[in-house]
């Protein structure tokens, strides 16, 4: 036979409202100073592992920096061709058809139109 437990009269909290909350204070002072700690134990570890190095050129800078500028320049493009196929995806596999699509933006602008 189940038996149950009283109710108190304290529900227990859903999702939406531990999310709604935030953070207590006790718990972003503790992230905060691990986050501090963290950082300066990589500035350390950097400044010892390249304490003994000199560079007389600014080059490797310059190719580091160009690396850097060509990879966001891929990432770039790349978002573009990645919502290029997300659309094609949703329309070739007629989740939404293109018609219904069409009029639900025309609708959406005249909606934002008419509110603005």
């Amino acid at each position: 036979m189940a038996t149950t437990t009283p109710n108190t009269g304290t529900a227990p909290l859903g999702v939406h409202e531990k999310l709604n909350r935030g953070p207590s204070r006790i718990g972003t002072l503790v992230f905060g100073g691990v986050l501090i700690l963290g950082l300066i134990f990589i500035g350390t570890s950097i400044a010892r592992d390249l304490g003994d190095i000199t560079l007389g050129s600014a080059w490797p800078y310059v190719l580091l920096g160009v690396a850097l500028l060509v990879a966001l320049g891929f990432e770039f493009v790349n978002g573009f061709h990645d919502t290029a196929n997300a659309v094609a995806t949703v329309i070739y596999t007629l989740e939404f058809r293109w018609c219904c699509d069409l009029l639900r933006r025309r609708g959406f602008w005249h909606r934002l139109v008419a509110a603005g």
